[in-house]
């Protein structure tokens, strides 16, 4: 008789059990489907499994979706790029002027055309020469310091 009793509170147990669904704030706890009969002697009893469902931000670990385990299972956000600019600058030589060059490398003062324009500088060597000066270029490049990052989740299953 007590042998029959324990084996028929057993199955209605079985029967009862099954998956449950209830809502807990937003985050919703499911029973499993298996039970574990634990006897010590003298009385049977029969324990659910419970295994949160995984929403990657709140509940991460030990939790379950559409039947797969996962021992992790963590949301990762969006990142956007973030990036700054930078600025170089070089120099260039470029044409400035036009002026009076005289023999002994120097221009004449005053840019003179006509005669006597390098008397005191050995003469003149060439008219309308090319005068030389440094021009600075700018360069501005973007340079990434964070790249974007589309949102994922880190899946691991148990």
């Amino acid at each position: 008789m007590k042998k029959s009793l324990i084996i028929g509170s057993a199955l209605l147990g079985l029967t009862v059990l099954g998956t449950i669904t209830g809502a807990l704030g937003q985050h919703q706890i499911t029973t499993s489907n298996t039970t574990d009969l634990i006897s010590n002697g003298s009385s049977t009893k029969t324990v659910e499994k419970i295994t949160p469902v995984c929403d990657g931000t709140i509940v991460t670990k030990n939790c379950a979706i559409e039947g797969v385990n996962y021992s992790a299972y963590i949301y990762h956000s969006a990142v956007i790029e973030k990036s700054h600019d930078e600025t170089t600058t070089t120099y260039d030589q470029a044409i400035s002027s036009y002026c009076t060059l005289c023999n002994d490398g120097t221009y004449s003062p005053s840019c003179a055309t006509g005669r006597g324009a390098c008397s005191n500088h050995e003469g003149v060597a060439q008219w309308n020469a090319p005068r030389y000066s440094s021009i600075p270029v700018y360069n501005t490049k973007n340079v990434i310091d964070t790249p974007a990052q589309e949102p994922y989740y880190e899946k691991i299953v148990q």
